[in-house]
């Protein structure tokens, strides 16, 4: 399985694809794809670059968490830096 992230152009947020195909600051609202339906997905945010800009596909456990590596990149997208706690966001991101 795999998610879809991306960021908002309007406002640098990161946000994920859900089922309804709105987008959303939660991770545990991202719609989950498996293989195939994926790259349908990831054509999909690429063509709406008025609404999110980088967009890619991020690997999921059974949990629904990114995968290895993925969940410290993640985690570090929807904080903010790991530089300072004054730097982070507290906006009801998670991972």
């Amino acid at each position: 399985m795999k998610a879809l992230t991306a960021h908002d152009v309007r406002t640098g947020a990161v946000v994920y694809l859900t089922d309804s195909g709105a987008w959303s600051t939660r991770v545990s609202e991202a719609a989950r794809f498996a293989v195939g339906d994926d790259d349908v997905a990831l054509k999909r945010a690429e063509a709406a670059e008025s609404v999110v800009t980088h967009a890619y596909l991020v690997p999921l456990d059974a949990a629904g968490a990114p995968i290895a590596r993925e969940r410290v990149r993640e985690t570090i997208r929807a904080r903010g830096p790991t530089i300072h706690p004054q730097f982070a966001k507290h906006m009801g991101h998670e991972i």
